[in-house]
């Protein structure tokens, strides 16, 4: 039998686990001859608000929660044996409950058919992955692809499903089967999967892993180049903010390109570490550091001021002036250090933004010649992302909608105007999702469920609560030379060390 999404986890742990055994025996286990339901019903003590007959699958699940508190209460008096144990079984209600999940995000999608018109051609509608995330406070991108894979393996490894969700088979190595036949037929992908199935799970993850490799290869013996073929599709760079004003810049490329590019960079800065000779120049940077510096050199020249790149930074006046330590905030990654900003604005075009000093809202900017309209520029500089709940999309890549449509009556003012990433922005006219500004930069998303989200982009929600007193800093001094914000960019004097 495979199992459903209806179907109800067993609950039962080792007696020397939680107080009361009597509650654990109790509990209904999944019957075998049903494919959908509970299959018994709990004793009268043990019943919450949802347990009866035909209590909905949400309101079960308060019985697992009643459960899981017993098992956290009765944890202090497990002994080493009773505590192995209780972690194999949590591991298999893990997978269980991924397979659950899984079986979940798929039924949404089949309640979600794509319209006739989709231009994605997908079976399911485009923005089903955009309501999932809203619901979960999930990126829509990473609910997207969740629910994308999600989907092909209800579709493609429906065995191996059946295993997760029943708790035989761990979500590692189904993933693993998922990733590893991609490049199969359907049929090469079936017999795979049937044949990792009737095996051992065998000691380790990687062990797996290398047996599909080796019966990917035994029935397709292009299965490799398809794999890199696909791979090689699939070249891409991110970045990834971290602490301290640091990002990470990451790049997926071919395996030659990659090693050529690193071993450049490595031979620069090992050589002009060996032509400077450290000690004489007193450069302690580490080697890391050296390498770090020699892929910015190389991306974007030797001479910064011959490289023009548009940033977007929002610093108050005293932290431009030296006058306090009070971060700025880089458009699209968020806050740096105030002598980042400080640098940043050494070399920059500056504009006014004036400010609430109280919510920070912008009121008004000062103008400049522009190829954007004035008010174009405040949407922009007010909201920074797509008011989508939970989309990054920065300002610089998104559409300035209506929302209120224009051929409706509404207004090409601040009060109708929001920031869409192109994908939300169809989700608006095509996703059956409703948008209301009930003020200035408070967004109201209905979505097809009738559920409501809301975006206030007039306040920053990353800020602390508490509010902390600025501190005077001793280390760092007003401008007294020149302007405290340059109007123009200056070449600098200082070449770069490579």
């Amino acid at each position: 039998m495979t199992p459903t999404a209806n179907a109800w986890p067993v609950v039962t742990l080792p007696s020397s686990v939680v107080p009361d055994t009597r509650l654990l025996d109790e509990l209904p286990a999944r019957d075998s001859s049903v494919d959908s339901g509970p299959s018994g019903r709990l004793p009268q003590h043990f019943r919450s608000r949802g347990d009866t007959p035909d209590a909905a699958p949400t309101d079960r699940l308060d019985v697992v929660d009643a459960v899981f508190d017993e098992v956290l209460a009765g944890l202090a008096g497990c002994d080493a044996s009773a505590t192995f144990a209780l972690a194999a079984r949590l591991a298999r209600l893990t997978a269980r409950l991924e397979g659950l999940t899984i079986h979940t995000h798929v039924h949404l999608a089949r309640l979600r058919p794509a319209d006739p018109g989709d231009e994605t051609g997908g079976p399911y509608s485009a923005f089903a992955a955009d309501e999932l995330a809203a619901q979960l406070a999930q990126s829509p991108r990473t609910m997207s692809s969740r629910l994308a894979t999600a989907w092909e393996i209800a579709h493609e490894l429906p065995a191996a499903l059946a295993e997760l969700t029943a708790g035989t088979l761990d979500h590692t190595r189904l993933a693993a089967l998922h990733q590893l036949t991609a490049c199969l037929t359907a049929g090469q992908r079936a017999a795979v999967e049937a044949a990792m199935l009737a095996g051992s799970r065998l000691a380790s993850p990687p062990r797996w892993r290398r047996k599909i490799h080796r019966l990917v290869g035994r029935l397709d013996p292009e299965a490799a180049a398809k794999r890199r073929q696909r791979a090689r599709a699939e070249r891409r760079i991110g970045i990834q903010a971290l602490p301290d004003g640091m990002a990470q810049l990451t790049a997926v490329l071919t395996a030659e390109d990659a090693q050529a590019i690193y071993d450049r960079i490595n031979k620069i800065a090992r050589t002009d570490l060996l032509t400077d000779g450290e000690a004489s120049h007193g450069d302690t940077r580490p080697i890391d550091a050296r390498r770090a510096d020699v892929l910015t050199a190389l991306l974007l020249g030797n001479r910064r001021e011959n490289v023009t790149v548009e940033l977007q930074v929002i610093a108050p006046v005293g932290t431009l002036a030296g006058l306090d330590q009070n971060p700025a905030e880089l458009v699209g990654f968020g806050p740096i250090p105030a002598e980042v900003g400080r640098a940043l604005a050494a070399d920059a075009r500056w504009r006014r933004v004036l400010t609430d000093p109280e919510t920070g809202t912008v009121l008004d900017l000062g103008h400049r010649r522009v190829p954007t309209p004035a008010l174009a520029r405040l949407v922009r500089h007010q909201q920074t992302r797509c008011v989508f709940p939970g989309c990054g999309m920065p300002a610089t890549q998104t559409d300035i909608d209506h929302v209120t449509a224009h051929a409706a009556g509404g207004a090409t003012a601040l009060d109708n105007l929001g920031l869409l990433c192109r994908h939300h922005h169809r989700a608006k006219h095509r996703g059956q999702w409703t948008l209301e500004q009930s003020r200035p930069g408070v967004f109201v998303w209905t979505s097809p469920a009738r559920r409501i989200f809301t975006t206030n982009t007039t306040i920053n929600e990353e800020e602390p609560n508490t509010s902390i007193p600025a501190l005077k800093s001793d280390h760092v001094k007003p401008r007294v030379a020149g302007p405290a914000i340059p109007t123009q960019r200056a070449p600098s004097n200082t070449r770069c060390p490579f």
